[in-house]
């Protein structure tokens, strides 16, 4: 399965039962969050521009911090939100996660230094 991650146009692959976040981590992407998976903030939150039917259920963790944000923010539809922690797919998907990267390698930041001096 696939998740295409809008707007950087990255695609990852997504392992059953993996989350979304996992699979970002697994193939070597930072994705923001505060928590670092465990259902404790919004931070991961992303919206599903396609493929919400292929989406597990929301876990009670989904329940509880989705529902306050749903109160507090109207930018999008809540039932498109998700947190990119909890939320498993079994197809493939498109969301809008702004923020998502390749992580930087050792070798990277090298040549940043480089180019810097």
């Amino acid at each position: 399965m696939t998740m295409r991650v809008e707007p950087a146009g990255i695609d990852i692959e997504v392992s059953p039962g993996e989350t979304l976040l996992q699979a970002a981590w697994r193939a070597g992407y930072d994705w923001p969050t505060l928590c670092y998976a465990r259902g404790t903030c919004t931070a991961c939150r992303c919206e599903v521009l396609d493929g919400l039917h292929l989406l597990s259920e929301r876990t009670e963790a989904e329940v509880a911090l989705l529902g306050d944000l749903d109160r507090r923010v109207r930018r999008a539809n809540p039932r498109r939100i998700r947190l990119a922690c909890q939320a498993t797919a079994s197809g493939h998907i498109t969301v809008r996660k702004p923020g998502v990267k390749k992580q930087s390698t050792v070798e990277d930041q090298e040549a940043a230094n480089v180019e810097r001096q």
